[in-house]
């Protein structure tokens, strides 16, 4: 009985936390991004089934609410990062594996989707997205000369082609990025939840972000995509682009954790902390930040590597 209550518990609040997205403008979808995390608590604590179990729950109610299109969303692109978060905190897996793990299911689910949609038609995918955004495009500029708002119509009638030839070409970055960054802060926030509520027996109380570091075989990786940028080959580019937009978001994040450590060395308080790190988000700071985490690779700023960073 217990272990049904934790269940239909957590499916309330990860439907609750996906709906709220659908119905309420903008702090809604901001709360929408954080559904995985009840269901990876509840997987972490109480297994695989449970998780499921709460995941098929939640899809019922969404689909009584908002129709099954939703629904598919919920359990093709949350539901996932779930799974995949959910499993990697069970096993203890290190955070940067949680994360991908849970961060690269749904991108790469949707991608075998497409690849099998776009074979069965016999269509090429890129010429498909390009139609598809320069329509959209249009009709957007449409509805806004309709309504009167011709300074917004002509701004987007002035997108380029060139714009929407990279967009197209680097979805692939952004869709994997954005879907990293999403397992990141649900992955963030459920050690959060589950070390206030179980403190150390949680057993997350040793991977604080200020500890956190990518890999540092990683930088090979952005050596690598910098070459293939630097080749005159419209395809090598376009690879080379999609992997340096990846990488850039991996040394953000570590240019974040020696901010992190920074910030926590000279007491400043969490409120504080994030505020700066969302400022830091907004403003060409990043690049900077970025640029601090590549370095951070050989300068060893937090000495991280040599075990000096204190568990929380």
């Amino acid at each position: 009985m217990k272990d049904m209550r934790t269940i239909a518990a957590a499916s309330l609040w990860a439907a609750g936390l996906y709906l709220s997205g659908l119905f309420i403008p903008f702090l809604g979808q901001v709360a929408a991004l954080f559904t995985p995390v009840p269901l990876i608590i509840l997987w972490v604590r109480s297994g695989w089934r449970a998780g499921l179990a709460a995941l098929a729950f939640a899809g019922v109610i969404v689909l009584s609410l908002a129709g099954p299109q939703a629904t598919v969303i919920l359990v093709s692109v949350f539901g996932l990062t779930a799974v995949g978060v959910g499993e990697g905190m069970f096993r203890k897996f290190k955070p940067e594996a949680a994360v991908l793990l849970g961060g690269l299911l749904p991108p790469a689910v949707l991608g075998a989707a497409l690849a099998y949609y776009f074979v069965r038609i016999g269509k090429n995918p890129v010429a498909v997205l390009e139609q598809y955004f320069q329509e959209s495009l249009k009709e957007v500029a449409a509805l806004y000369l309709k309504v009167g708002l011709r300074e917004a119509a002509d701004m987007v009638a002035a997108v380029s082609d060139k714009f929407v030839y990279y967009m197209v070409r680097l979805m692939p970055a952004l869709a994997v990025t954005s879907s990293v960054l999403q397992a990141a802060c649900c992955y963030g926030l459920a050690r959060v939840v589950m070390l206030k509520r179980d403190g150390q027996a949680s057993g997350y109380a040793g991977t604080p972000l200020a500890a956190w570091y990518a890999p540092d075989v990683w930088v090979w990786g952005l050596i690598l995509a910098l070459s293939l940028v630097a080749i005159p080959s419209s395809s090598g580019r376009t690879v080379g682009l999609n992997l340096v937009i990846v990488f850039i978001v991996v040394y953000a994040a570590q240019g974040m954790a020696v901010v992190e450590h920074a910030l926590k060395k000279v007491r400043i308080a969490s409120f504080g902390r994030g505020l700066i790190h969302a400022l830091i988000l907004a403003t060409p700071l990043l690049a900077f930040v970025t640029a601090l985490g590549v370095v951070d690779i050989w300068a060893d700023f937090r000495k991280v590597r040599e075990g000096m960073i204190p568990k929380e």
